[in-house]
């Protein structure tokens, strides 16, 4: 079974090691995984070999504490950082008198005689700074007590280094001093007292590790961002009474009453009211979207105007904002594989560092002619000192953190660490067309009839399709709801649907499925035109002869070739699949620039598809809607699945574009390189600190004049960690340059005929008519969306594009459409038609 746990007391990559060394070699535990930024434990073990309660106490003899998620909250912290400061405050305060009397001799300043070691009182001088300087180790003490402690259990940290370096410097001044008071070269001796070192390190180290701690919690501030936007109190709607609840309580069924302002604070159906809904805090999209009785809404839409009432549907860790958290979280949490080298480095570093400074000690013994006691122990002092496990140990997942939760800010969900860095190595892109590169909103814009009456067969039609749960199928009743009566439904995978009517044998599908009929030259001839225009061809039989021609359409995406082509530049092959034929799947290809794809495709071929790639060496992302791709976005390298937040999306794919804006797909990938290359550069500072600071502090430069003294040390050892937690902050100001008008920073909307080239082709000037709306009364993108739409709905539009800037909209129809409908649509819209112009 696999646990996972919260872990309270680490302070560097050596803590995780060492619990990971500890629980991983414990009979029946198969894997562990611990991480330092998000506190947490991830165990998977055998329960026949090992208990819970063995594995808590593993962790507690290291001196952390352990409890299970989702257990009684664990005891209230105080918060690290303000811990630290106040502990930095206090060491100070008691650091300046001792800084001064113990160096201030050396500037003449102005010192109390009997603390003056220039006046013989030396007693006094180094009584002094030994009462001051175990006052700021009393303040410190926890970085004695855990240091000491896993060096004790052989899991020695950053504590462990900081102890040392602080309590080696005052056992040396302490030794000073007892030989002060014996009257042993007692001026000598107190010249050289290291009280003020031991207890400045103890104060740079607190100082770095609080801004350190600081930096660190940004990383978390997108996730706290979407945590605010979930309400405490609601309003319910229960036996005709409002009742004001919190949002705990509410359950699935419950009638939630969502004012103008409020946050939804569930998922579910708006039962009554309508209004615009700000779902940019979930996808990234800034335009406010209509919705209405039947629509659903998730947790986290802010509601912009109105009053909707809400069906609770999914409430609680069920809400797409608590999956989204926990994704977030536990991708934040997890290791990348570029960490595990990092990892083991911090495994065996701190003893490392103990040895190179017990062997600097020694060195400094036997070459130091003059033998004075105080260089050799600097340089030790030093050595422990400057060396930072932290920076090696925060390369990594602090980087992880700050991306995925800037990820999360621009609609793009990494499952884990491992999908993030994945993606940086894609070289391959296939691209499902249905919902991917269309908006997956497919309508009728054309129907071809053959000798027979267009209602009838419009209306068997329709009742075929009723039976149905394809795509194509919804679009063919919404064209035509009223049915005939079928009976004899039959529905066979991948070519279309039979049924009976009327005494006669119908079929509706694609060519394969009128195998053994004969299609005319003239049908076969009108199919493929509509076909080169981008329009999937469903065929209409009856008795064994084609009857009719449905063309269904549906537009581009916007941003769609912008996309592909900067996958392009970023060296991607891409490719397209779909069950379109080859000559609609040519059309769209070509609307976007891809040059390769695969037509005619069953979701196992997709799979097929991944394979085939990754069997030449290519390192394939497959790009889908989550649901009738899952496979192929299981097989590949990484699955991403667009504007989708179901449960199946999530599960299949490694990573999610919660919108349907396709650009968000190149931010996924540049924002994975980014990180990457964040990684890289503080993985090469840490690497390059240690190995350039390590021998200078031992002292193999001091011929030169170059040497660190243990304060300068500490305050290196700061800034080196400092360094790292800054740059990988910068990716929280990370934007995606390759974009004009990045998704998530109010991409442009242009109603659901917009893109770089609508595939919904109009019919030709002789098949169609023709009408230009001059309408008054629109003023935003909400506005074009509305009366698009109705106009769209008209009986015999083909298309509908509305231009906000020159407030007009161009209608095309099959047959014509009087003015006096157009008008009375527009107005029962809520604007107003100033004229109409036929062409």
């Amino acid at each position: 079974m696999t646990e996972n746990y919260v872990v309270t007391g680490m302070t560097c990559s050596a803590c995780s090691s060492g619990i990971e060394r500890a629980v991983g070699k414990m009979e029946g535990v198969n894997s562990v995984e611990v991480s330092l930024m998000g506190k947490t434990m991830k165990v998977d073990f055998d329960e026949s070999k090992v208990t819970e309660e063995q594995i808590f106490s593993a962790v507690r003899e290291l001196g952390y504490g352990v409890y299970a998620e989702g257990d009684a909250p664990a005891p209230k912290e105080v918060r690290i950082d303000k811990l630290l400061f106040i502990r930095f405050i206090i060491s100070v305060v008691i650091l300046v008198p001792l800084m001064y009397v113990s160096m201030g001799h050396m500037w003449d300043a102005p010192i109390p005689p009997f603390l003056n070691p220039e006046y013989g009182n030396e007693r006094w001088f180094a009584l002094y700074q030994l009462i001051l300087a175990a006052a700021v180790i009393g303040v410190n003490y926890q970085y004695f007590t855990k240091g000491f402690m896993a060096l004790i259990r052989r899991v020695p940290n950053m504590d462990t280094l900081v102890a040392l370096g602080s309590g080696v410097s005052f056992a040396y001044s302490l030794a000073l001093t007892v030989m002060i008071f014996m009257g042993i070269d007692a001026h000598h001796n107190a010249m050289n007292l290291h009280f003020e070192s031991a207890a400045m390190i103890l104060a740079l180290v607190d100082v770095g590790k609080w801004l350190e701690e600081k930096a660190k919690r940004k990383t978390g501030d997108e996730i706290e961002k979407l945590l605010k936007l979930a309400p405490d109190i609601v309003t319910v709607e229960r036996g005709g009474e409002l009742i004001t609840m919190p949002v705990g309580k509410v359950k699935v069924g419950d009638i939630v009453v969502v004012r103008q302002g409020d946050y939804v604070p569930v998922d579910g159906k708006v039962v009554s009211g309508s209004s615009f809904i700000d779902k940019s805090a979930i996808t990234g999209e800034s335009l406010p979207v209509e919705v209405a009785e039947g629509d659903y809404v998730t947790t986290a839409a802010l509601n912009k105007s109105g009053v909707i009432k809400v069906e609770a549907g999914k409430v609680g860790s069920d809400t797409t904002l608590s999956k989204i958290v926990k994704m977030v979280r536990e991708a934040g949490a997890s290791k990348a594989p570029i960490q595990k080298l990092a990892d083991k480095i911090a495994g065996i570093f701190v003893p490392a560092v103990v040895a190179i400074a017990l062997l600097t000690f020694i060195i400094w013994l036997l070459i130091d002619r003059a033998f004075v006691p105080e260089h050799c122990v600097t340089y030790a002092i030093s050595v422990l000192v400057i060396s930072c496990p932290c920076a090696l140990g925060l390369a990594t997942p602090v980087a992880i953190m700050t991306a995925t939760g800037k990820g999360a800010s621009l609609g793009v969900l990494y499952k884990d660490a491992e999908n993030l860095q994945r993606l940086s190595d894609i070289n391959c892109v296939l691209l499902d067309k249905t919902a991917t590169i269309t908006v997956g909103k497919p309508s009728v814009c054309a129907v071809v009839t053959f000798g027979g009456d267009e209602e009838k067969l419009l209306s068997v039609a329709s009742g075929i399709e009723k039976h149905s749960n394809h795509p194509l199928a919804k679009c063919v009743v919404d064209y035509h709801p009223h049915s005939a009566e079928v009976s004899g439904f039959e529905y066979i995978v991948g070519q279309g649907a039979m049924a009976q009517s009327g005494g006669k044998n119908y079929r509706l599908g694609n060519a394969r499925l009128l195998s053994g009929i004969k299609i005319p030259s003239s049908v076969s001839d009108r199919a493929e035109q509509l076909a080169s225009q981008g329009k999937t061809v469903l065929y209409l039989s009856e008795d064994n002869k084609v009857a009719a021609l449905i063309a269904v359409s549906d537009s581009l995406k916007e941003g769609a070739k912008q996309t592909v082509s900067l996958l392009k530049k970023r060296k991607m092959r891409v490719a397209m699949l779909t069950g379109d034929n080859q000559t609609c799947a040519k059309a769209v290809a070509d609307s976007v620039g891809i040059d390769q794809f695969v037509a005619e495709v069953m979701p196992e071929d997709k799979l097929k598809a991944v394979t085939n790639v990754q069997s030449v060496g290519g390192c394939v992302a497959m790009v889908g809607d989550g649901i009738n791709d899952s496979p192929a976005l299981k097989q590949a390298d990484v699955g991403i699945a667009i504007g989708s937040g179901t449960d199946v999306a999530i599960d299949s794919a490694g990573v999610v574009l919660v919108s349907d804006d396709i650009r968000t797909l190149d931010t996924a990938f540049d924002l994975s390189r980014a990180t990457v290359r964040n990684i890289k550069e503080n993985l090469f500072w840490a690497f390059i600190y240690n190995v350039v600071m390590i021998p200078v502090a031992a002292g193999a430069f001091s011929t030169l004049g170059f040497t660190f003294n243990p304060m300068i040390a500490a305050a290196c050892m700061s800034l080196s960690s400092l360094f790292v937690v800054g740059n990988a902050l910068r990716l929280l100001l990370y934007k995606n340059k390759n974009l004009a008008s990045p998704a998530g920073e109010n991409p442009p909307s242009q109603g659901n005929m917009s893109g770089d080239s609508n595939i919904n082709n109009d019919i030709k000037e002789d098949e169609s008519m023709k009408k230009i709306v001059s309408i008054e009364g629109m003023c935003c993108e909400h506005c074009a969306g509305r009366v698009e739409k109705a106009l769209s709905a008209v009986h015999n539009v083909v298309s509908c594009d509305v231009k906000l800037k020159k407030n007009i909209a161009v209608i095309r129809s099959r047959e014509a459409v009087s003015d006096d409908e157009i008008k009375k649509v527009v107005e029962d819209a809520g604007y107003k038609v100033t004229a109409i112009e036929d062409k």
